[in-house]
């Protein structure tokens, strides 16, 4: 009877083998490191996106804040470019320059350098410049905006609600003393508030308040 004997691998095939596992092994343990990196740096832009946002919040806030006290005290029968206060608002204003591209749009100077960030012939007008201040050093900038081109105008955005009378008829009809209830002649301010962060980053807030 005969046997069949298995010849061995010569040596070089046998390295040869084992070589190309060990590259295997080492593709796939760079790719798990490449791996790992990557999820290590975007929980890094996750926080740092977070921080920011509340940083961003907090400043935008007390910007608004300053903006009503200014308000409050404040000759609103005109302009004051100082504070950032203008009597009127377009109707096409683009406070933020995201909206589509029109050259209908007026737009605000942010950066007072006659609107840099809209490519030209996408707007018509760049008109308002904001008052920056600084909040726990983040910068912001805001803008006042009245609704209202004349104080005297009807047109004026105004609360619906009337304002209860100071005699304290609440509106009862007495023809001899016929008070009643009186309109409302507050009118409503937009403030438009930009705050500025790293890497270009931005973030909008805005409030109507009325005075």
């Amino acid at each position: 009877m005969t046997h069949a004997h298995r010849r061995p691998l010569p040596m070089a095939a046998s390295r040869g083998s084992a070589l190309i596992f060990a590259l295997i092994a080492l593709v796939s343990m760079s790719l798990a490191a490449l791996a790992l990196v990557r999820s290590v740096d975007t929980g890094t832009v996750i926080l740092g996106n977070v921080g920011f946002k509340r940083e961003a919040t907090a400043a935008a806030d007390e910007a608004t804040r300053q903006a009503i006290d200014w308000l409050q005290t404040a000759d609103v029968s005109a302009n004051n470019a100082a504070q950032g206060y203008y009597a009127t608002t377009a109707t096409t204003l683009d406070a933020t320059g995201f909206q589509q591209a029109a050259n209908t749009r007026t737009l605000i100077d942010w950066d007072s350098d006659n609107c840099g960030y809209a490519d030209s012939g996408t707007y018509a007008g760049c008109g308002q410049r904001p008052r920056s201040v600084s909040v726990s050093g983040v910068t912001a900038h805001y803008v006042i905006l009245r609704l209202c081109a004349d104080l005297a105008a009807t047109q004026c955005s105004r609360p619906l609600n009337a304002v209860a009378s100071a005699d304290g008829s609440k509106g009862s009809l007495d023809y001899a003393n016929p008070g009643g209830p009186e309109v409302n002649t507050a009118v409503y301010y937009r403030i438009v508030v930009r705050v500025q962060g790293a890497r270009q980053s931005q973030s909008f807030t805005e409030t109507i308040v009325q005075r």
